[in-house]
């Protein structure tokens, strides 16, 4: 029996005989034995936090941050703060170690940190020996299902290995045509937004536009359907997605606590289970998505039995019906794939485009620069959109996004737990230890980067294609390793597409010099109220 069962049995045991003793009534012992868990509840918190993270976990010599509080640990600062942020900080200032790891304390917690090149490579590049903690899971498959970003193991070398060739150049190459036209109806609702009161500029909220627009590009390219939530803004796709990934702007203190705070904190069984409003509105936008997944995967099967030709227009025409002409046959799966397609990709990506406009209007030389490259390669071609081949020669357009994916991943920071007890240098890393990754902290590391690591200097990519970089895991915008996003080229692709329509069309400055946008707390890197002048050029 465990120090803290031990301790919990006494007391209980306590309680009983000394209420049985005075002649308690049956209720007032129950109560006593409620009292009694209350206490073991407290005995094993003060254990954990007070006792065996301070003076037995095998990790008790590593470093954390200073000023840190016994009881409560780091859990204020990382809470109150957007997440990676924190990490920064300590990122630069807990001294480095020979394994490359330090610790923080959430609370009760005990998280180890990788900080050094070799500590994330050690993490990142072995994905089953580092996975994704149960609670983690646990959250992403109530919302998306066992796809790619939730499953572990075989399960997921099998998923890579089937969705792999579907996000491959031949699929990117015939869905360019499809990101262009949306590209093109988002500058005609800016044009017509900016123009609306006889002027040719106005100032734009930009992440509900590129919310919108992401959308449809995911919409079209991987469901065959066009939401016209640009030009539609009362879509109930787009009302959904707003309801299961909602933007805090507007919303009461309390509100945010249950939106950010509360998930970090609570197990999603626990979680999904309250009767609170935010979870009863992400539940209704998930039934609605789900619903309409379902509707579509059904209607691509049957396309695709009715077609006695292997028509590859049929087969091809969008990712969902390359999945189900692969031969995967389990709905749930394909479900799965397509919720996270639709998920991980819109949102992502809208975040990423979004400060990606932010940074052109800070910086007006990088834009103009931009403008040039793209008026250069498009001075013949009368109005047509660009090949893929066309748009990957635009070497400019993609240093300044991989600059832009640089300092603002779309998820900050990711959870890892060791799956079995392993050694790392000299520091014994205990099974079930948890891991927390981040990618906002990593990407900005003075030690990976250099002093200017938190300058958005787009010349570092011209100087370099890596960035000058000084390992191959300080860029984990896409996470890294057996694990890296499959989707990657498919989203830098169509933010391309984006960015080359949109400069070629406007200018972007910024609203008030010298503002920046507030980050929103929670998993997500979004901006809140991002605004900037757009002028009609």
């Amino acid at each position: 029996m465990g120090v803290q069962s031990l301790l919990a049995l006494v007391v209980a045991v306590g309680v009983t005989s000394y209420l049985k003793l005075h002649g308690a009534s049956y209720t007032a012992i129950l109560l006593g034995l409620l009292a009694s868990t209350v206490a073991q509840l407290a005995i094993s918190l003060v254990f954990s936090s007070l006792i065996y993270r301070w003076f037995i976990s095998p990790t008790k010599s590593l470093p954390h941050p200073k000023d840190t509080p016994f009881i409560l640990g780091n859990l204020i600062p990382f809470l109150s703060e957007p997440w990676g942020f924190p990490l920064v900080r300590w990122q630069r200032t807990v001294p480095t170690t020979t394994s490359g790891f330090y610790r923080v304390f959430l609370g009760p917690f005990d998280y180890l940190i990788p900080k050094s090149s070799q500590a994330v490579t050690t993490v990142m590049t072995q994905p089953y020996l580092f996975h994704k903690p149960a609670a983690v899971r646990d959250g992403l498959v109530e919302s998306l299902g066992v796809g790619l970003v939730a499953a572990e193991g075989s399960v997921h070398k099998r998923q890579k290995k089937l969705l792999t060739p579907i996000f491959g150049m031949s699929r990117n190459r015939r869905l360019v045509p499809q990101m262009w036209a949306k590209a093109l109806i988002l500058a005609d609702k800016m044009q017509e937004l900016v123009t609306k009161f006889d002027g040719n500029s106005d100032i734009l909220f930009m992440h509900p536009l590129t919310m919108a627009a992401t959308l449809d590009v995911i919409g079209v390219t991987t469901l065959g359907v066009d939401f016209d939530s640009v030009t539609r803004p009362d879509q109930p796709i787009l009302k959904a997605y707003q309801r299961v990934f909602p933007s805090f702007e507007n919303q009461t203190a309390t509100e945010k606590f249950f939106g950010a705070t509360l998930p970090a904190i609570i197990s999603p069984h626990l979680l999904f289970k309250l009767p609170l409003k935010p979870i009863q509105e992400f539940h209704q936008g998930m039934t609605f998505l789900q619903d309409f997944c379902l509707a579509q995967i059904r209607q691509k099967k049957q396309e695709i039995e009715d077609d006695k030709n292997d028509n590859i227009d049929v087969r091809e025409k969008d990712i969902l019906s390359a999945i189900i002409a692969s031969g995967l046959e389990d709905e749930s799966e394909i479900l799965s794939h397509i919720l996270t397609i639709l998920a991980a990709g819109h949102e992502s990506t809208a975040i990423t485009l979004a400060w990606a406009i932010f940074k052109l209007a800070q910086h007006p030389i990088i834009q103009d620069k931009l403008r040039a490259e793209l008026l250069a390669a498009t001075r013949n071609m009368k109005g047509k959109e660009m090949t893929l081949d066309e748009i990957n020669s635009l070497t400019y357009l993609r240093c300044f996004l991989m600059e832009v994916f640089r300092l603002y991943p779309a998820f900050p920071a990711m959870m890892r737990e060791a799956g079995n007890g392993t050694l790392v240098g000299d520091l014994h890393i205990p099974k079930g230890k948890q891991i927390m990754v981040s990618p906002y902290a990593v990407n900005r590391s003075q030690e990976l980067w250099g002093d200017d690591a938190d300058e958005f200097r787009v010349e570092r990519w011209e100087e370099s294609y890596s960035g000058g970089a000084k390992s191959s895991q300080a860029f984990l915008t896409f996470s890294s390793g057996p694990r890296i996003c499959i989707g990657k080229d498919f989203a830098t692709l169509s933010l391309k597409v984006f960015l080359a329509v949109l400069v070629s069309k406007f200018r972007f400055e910024e609203a008030i010099p010298g503002w920046h946008p507030i980050i929103q707390k929670g998993t997500s890197l979004k901006p809140q109220g991002l605004k900037v002048k757009v002028t009609l050029l």
